[in-house]
C-alpha cells in the first residue's frame, strides 16, 4: 500500500534568526566544532541503503531544531573532560531515541505542528510516522549495541521503558481526572527528565568521569528536565504567538498539567467542581478553554509553576558547586537558565 508524498512541502523556508537562537549560539560556543562533527554523524546515521524511503528520513534529518539534547551531552562531557568520537555516539544515539519518541507521540497527540514546523505525521501520514519513528528507534537500539558497553545498554532500555512508561500514565490519565501533583512530577519524570538525565549520565561516561560526578550530572539532567517539561506545559496557558504549540492543546487532550493542579487544589470547591465539569464532559470550545486557563491564572496556578522551577533552579546550582568555574560550566547555568526563560 502506497503512501502518497507532497515532495515540494519537504523543506521550509528560511525562518528569521530570533534572539532565543543568539542566546543559544552563546551558549554552544565552545562546543561549536564539536556541535558541526554531532551533525555530520546525525545525518549520516539517517542515510538508509534503501532509497525508498530515504526522502523521509532527509525530512527528519532536515529539522535541525536547537540540539538541546546532545548539547548537554556535550556539555556534560567537556565539564569532566576533553570531548571524544565516544561522546559524538553517544549524542546521536540519544538524539534518535529522542526522535523517534517525538514523531510516536505526535501520532497518539495527533499533532500537526511542532515547534512551527510540520510534524511527520502531518507531512506523510500515520502510517508513514509510526513506521519511520520504529525505523530511527531500531537505529538507536543497533547503535547502542554497538558500543559494545553494557552500562550504556542498561541506561538506553531503561530510558526508553521509562519514556514509554510515561506516556501510557499520561494516557491513562486523560480518560479520568487526576489533579494529583506527586503524579504529574512522576510522568514529567520519566517522559522527560529521564532523558536529559541519561543525557548529562552519558556525556560524563563518555570521558570516564568519576562515578561521583556522574552522579551529580545525572542529578543536574533530572532537574533540567523537570523545568524544561513544567515550562513546556506553561505555553498551553497563553496565546500561542511564536511558540508553535497551539493554545489550550494539553488540555484539549485531557492533559491537567500543573498549573491547573495548583488551581484545582486551592480553590473554593464550588468553583473548582463547575471547572471539573467541562474537562468531564469534555467539553472544549474556545470559550471553556479560556475559562480554564483564566482558572488556572486566577488561583496562582502559573506563579506556582515558576516558583517550583525557580526552586528546582536553586538546588541545581549548589549542586553546579561540586565543580570549579569554567567556561562549560558557566554553559550549563545559562542552559538552564535559558530552559526556564525561553519563549517557545
Amino acid at each position: 500500500m502506497s503512501v502518497k508524498i507532497d515532495k515540494k512541502k519537504l523543506f521550509l523556508p528560511l525562518q528569521s534568526i530570533s534572539n532565543e537562537m543568539v542566546q543559544i549560539n552563546v551558549i554552544t560556543q565552545s562546543v561549536q566544532k564539536e556541535l558541526e562533527a554531532f551533525n555530520a554523524l546525525y545525518k549520516k546515521a539517517l542515510d538508509s541503503h534503501i532509497p525508498d524511503f530515504q526522502y523521509m528520513l532527509d525530512f527528519v534529518s532536515g529539522k535541525k531544531g536547537k540540539r538541546i539534547r546532545p548539547l548537554i551531552v556535550l556539555l556534560s562531557a567537556k565539564l569532566c573532560g576533553e570531548i571524544t568520537q565516544k561522546t559524538l555516539e553517544y549524542a546521536v544515539i540519544l538524539e534518535l531515541l529522542h526522535i523517534a519518541t517525538l514523531i510516536h507521540d505526535d501520532v497518539v497527540d495527533h499533532t500537526i505542528e511542532r515547534r512551527g514546523q510540520p510534524s511527520v505525521m502531518a507531512q506523510f501520514d500515520n502510517r508513514a510516522a509510526v513506521l519511520l519513528g520504529d525505523y530511527i528507534l531500531s537505529q538507536a537500539i543497533v547503535r547502542s549495541v554497538e558500543t559494545e558497553n553494557l552500562t550504556i545498554l542498561k541506561i538506553m532500555s531503561g530510558l526508553a521503558q521509562n519514556i514509554v512508561e510515561g506516556e501510557l500514565t499520561q494516557l491513562v490519565s486523560s480518560s479520568g481526572i487526576i489533579v494529583d501533583e506527586m503524579r504529574y512530577f512522576d510522568i514529567i519524570w520519566k517522559k522527560t527528565a529521564v532523558l536529559l538525565a541519561s543525557c548529562m549520565q552519558m556525556g560524563a561516561l563518555s570521558v570516564n568521569a568519576e562515578p561521583e560526578k556522574v552522579e551529580i550530572l545525572r542529578l543536574i539532567g533530572e532537574n533540567l528536565g523537570i523545568c524544561f517539561q513544567i515550562k513546556d506545559d506553561l505555553f498551553d496557558y497563553f496565546e500561542q504567538g511564536n511558540i508553535g504549540k497551539p493554545t489550550g492543546n494539553d488540555i484539549r487532550e485531557g492533559k491537567i498539567t500543573l498549573p491547573l493542579i495548583y488551581a484545582f487544589n486551592h480553590a473554593p470547591k464550588e468553583k473548582a467542581d463547575s471547572l471539573l465539569s467541562i474537562i468531564q464532559k469534555q467539553s472544549f470550545s474556545s470559550e471553556n478553554i479560556q475559562l480554564l486557563t483564566d482558572f488556572a491564572k486566577e488561583y496562582k496556578g502559573i506563579e506556582y509553576a515558576e516558583a517550583k522551577m525557580e526552586e528546582i533552579k536553586t538546588k541545581t546550582l549548589h549542586l553546579f558547586d561540586k565543580f570549579p568555574n569554567s567556561e562549560t560550566r558557566t554553559a550549563l547555568i545559562q542552559l538552564m537558565n535559558y530552559i526556564i526563560e525561553r519563549e517557545k
